[in-house]
């Protein structure tokens, strides 16, 4: 099949490598004058600046695309394990290791935190965001919402695992130095959330670190994009820069291809968007 994705983030990266895999035609349209997305990478005098995300936290999402094509991860890109995650750092000067070994993070909460209860409230909170991790990742995180009644099927679930709470507000039920709070609540500003309005849904952010560890591209993120634009190369996909969708061309209830903003049309017998929810 004839096959364009709109938008060359990671996602629409993604898509269209398991598509060109599987033997489909497949071309990106992409309206910046480069793939990434929002990994979008900036070059000027030299130096070059990750725009958006710095840090892998589930690298298998990765790999796995080189392994459905056949090939191996590390001929295109080498991904490093980061020890300790983060190091924070306080006005004062003073400093957390912020890792995913649980006796190392206790001897730092013990070092930062001046109460004796912050280190079974934070045993609490591991305990907490492991059940929301095996809710909202492993069983929700590939599941399509496509009519409100599906989100209706987990309301329960959600309200059981407390998600009507700010990040802040369910870990402020555990932990009560101020200090601590700020290293154990910034991971929705990973996403682009605020600690204080964001669902505390994100939290499994830090399971999922316990999980798989955090992980940096050598080269930046961008050298995890260009080994992904390699790949769907060799795999026979196109990509189009410089090509803004005006509109997704449609019969009917079927999309039909994609018209570009100077009026260019890609008829397709499939349309994957993978653009901006707002602007698609």
């Amino acid at each position: 099949m004839r096959i364009v994705v709109i938008g060359s983030g990671f996602g629409g990266l993604a898509a269209a490598i398991r598509l060109a895999a599987r033997g489909h035609d497949v071309t990106i349209v992409e309206k910046r004058d480069q793939p990434g997305g929002r990994a979008y990478v900036y070059r000027r005098d030299g130096f070059t600046f990750d725009g958006g995300p710095t840090v892998i936290t589930a690298p298998w999402l990765i790999t796995e695309l080189f392994t459905l094509a056949g090939r191996r991860a590390e001929d295109y890109v080498t991904l490093v394990p980061v020890d300790p995650f983060y190091r924070v750092f306080f006005p004062d000067g003073d400093h957390f290791d912020y890792s995913g070994d649980a006796t190392r993070m206790e001897t730092e909460i013990r070092r930062l935190s001046p109460n004796p209860d912050d280190i079974e409230g934070y045993r609490e909170f591991v305990r907490r965001t492991e059940a929301i991790f095996a809710k909202g990742f492993t069983e929700l995180a590939a599941v399509p919402f496509l009519k409100v009644s599906d989100m209706l099927r987990i309301v329960p679930d959600l309200v059981r695992l407390e998600s009507y709470r700010t990040v802040s507000g369910f870990l402020g039920r555990f932990v009560k130095d101020e200090r601590l709070r700020q290293v154990l609540t910034f991971h929705p500003l990973l996403v682009g959330g605020n600690p204080f309005q964001t669902t505390s849904i994100y939290t499994l952010i830090h399971h999922l670190e316990r999980e798989w560890g955090v992980w940096f591209a050598m080269g930046g993120t961008g050298a995890v994009v260009d080994a992904l634009v390699r790949l769907f190369g060799e795999l026979g996909g196109t990509i189009k820069l410089d090509a803004e969708v005006g509109e997704i061309t449609t019969e009917g209830r079927r999309a039909t291809g994609v018209r570009l903003a100077d009026g260019t049309d890609f008829p397709a017998d499939v349309v994957v968007c993978n653009a901006d929810v707002a602007g698609a």
